[in-house]
């Protein structure tokens, strides 16, 4: 690889850049220079100048996805580390923070240290999150200090939140003890069951009313209270009240974080109701009305919610065909949450800029250097972790280019705005879009699923 790309648009979030006509020299999977017309003895130049009016591809930081579901162990056929790394590359993630709801669950340091072990193999870096509880059932902590030493980014019950406030207080003392922040999945889960027909399982309840979450955010944010110190993050707000809390709480200095789904910031109750089968839908918690979503895109614009995260959640299509009161909730998101938000979910334009910093910087600050992940930067004479995207380029979703090993999504033929032509995690080419003169710049293999 050596390899000068003119003429892009570089967004640097962390480094507050935003410059139009630069070039970037990559060399050996090194970032070599950003500078204007640079002159590389031996380089092959690849120029992306766009013609005058048209729009510049952009250069940024890879992204980062605070809550992925990779499914391995125990549920392989859905996904793996190699096939979720490599739907993660074609979405412009170099980082990611896997979830522990695995089968068995990322609740012990072994646990921890053998996702670590899967995770060399891939070009993205993958970093697990474990359990808050054991087997996520809310009674007992994980070994918190064992499972950091082993490497854990964050701990997260998601997909359950049965941990009582008492233990959730423990929880956020003893991770803040060490650096580590507490990413809380915010339904109540009694007010779901009462909410619902007797014998409905918890996590596959139709019915979860906003309230649900709002009384759940009122929870952590006590518990963080009572804890006396700790970071809490929550997760995929949906609802109007929920980012009111936040807000609020935000404004008294408290220090609680939080995250919005794709889906969330550009989907509805509406449409919902119209899809087929409308389980592609089902997601926890719920897509809601377009004040919920209007409520959502407006805090991430302020900077109320720090980071975009795909909850990518990959099922089996039985899983998801079935009678929607039954089918598992969730949709994948990596490879299309640039496209839906910068397109659907209000984010793109001149929002362009946010958008991308609440995919690079955003969540980096929410676990902080201690957890792990890099510092999203594009640092001369370090490997080369960025995307390359053409924020104008219409695509179409289809089965036949999703890397990912299931096809739950809505979005199937759907066309969106906002395309990701190359990504480089580590130095390495992680994904490669099919355009032509970028595959011949590009020559090393891309990794595959």
């Amino acid at each position: 690889m050596n390899v000068v790309l003119r003429g892009v648009r570089v967004i640097d979030p962390v480094a507050g850049r935003d410059e139009a006509d630069l070039d970037l020299w990559l060399r050996d999977g090194r970032l070599v220079a950003v500078d204007h017309r640079i002159s590389a003895s031996g380089a092959r130049i690849v120029d992306l100048t766009p013609p005058r009016g048209g729009a510049a591809l952009v250069v940024c930081p890879g992204f980062i996805d605070l809550h992925t579901h990779l499914r391995e162990p125990g549920d392989e056929a859905k996904e793996t580390v190699r096939s979720g790394a490599a739907a993660a590359a074609a979405g412009g993630f170099t980082q990611v923070v896997a979830m522990a709801n695995t089968t068995p669950a990322v609740d012990t340091p072994d646990r921890v240290g053998e996702m670590h072990e899967r995770a060399a193999r891939v070009p993205v870096r993958v970093l697990p999150a474990a359990a808050v509880t054991r087997g996520l059932l809310g009674a007992e902590l994980v070994d918190i200090a064992g499972c950091t030493a082993a490497g854990a980014a964050a701990f997260s019950d998601d997909g359950r939140n049965a941990a009582p406030a008492r233990l959730l207080a423990e929880a956020l003392a003893a991770a803040a003890a060490c650096e580590r922040p507490i990413l809380v999945h915010p339904e109540d889960e009694a007010m779901v069951l009462a909410s619902n027909p007797p014998g409905a399982s918890v996590t596959r309840c139709e019915v979860r009313p906003s309230a649900c979450e709002e009384a759940a955010v009122d929870a952590a944010l006590r518990a963080l209270a009572n804890a006396g110190r700790g970071r809490l993050h929550l997760q995929h707000l949906s609802c109007a009240g929920a980012v009111q809390r936040l807000r609020a709480a935000r404004e008294l200095g408290v220090t609680v974080t939080a995250e919005a789904t794709p889906h969330h910031l550009s989907m509805w109750l509406p449409p919902a109701a119209e899809a087929r089968p409308r389980s592609l839908r089902k997601v926890n918690p719920p897509l809601r009305s377009e004040a919920d979503r209007t409520a959502l895109v407006q805090a991430l614009r302020d900077g109320v919610i720090d980071a975009v995260a795909t909850d990518h959640a990959p099922h089996a299509v039985a899983d998801k065909d079935g009678d929607y009161a039954e089918a598992a909730p969730g949709m994948i998101g990596l490879e299309t949450a640039f496209g839906l938000c910068n397109s659907v979910g209000a984010m793109g334009g001149a929002w362009l800029p946010v958008l991308l910093e609440r995919l690079t910087a955003g969540p980096w600050r929410v676990l902080g250097a201690a957890s792990g992940l890099l510092e999203p930067r594009l640092r001369t004479g370090s490997n080369a972790d960025l995307v390359l995207l053409d924020p104008e380029a219409a695509w179409t979703v289809g089965a036949d280019r999703l890397r990912s090993r299931s096809r739950n999504t809505p979005l199937l033929g759907a066309e969106l705005r906002g395309r990701v032509l190359l990504t480089l995690a580590g130095g390495t080419v992680a994904h490669l879009d099919g355009d032509e003169v970028l595959a011949g710049a590009f020559t090393e293999p891309v990794a595959s699923a």
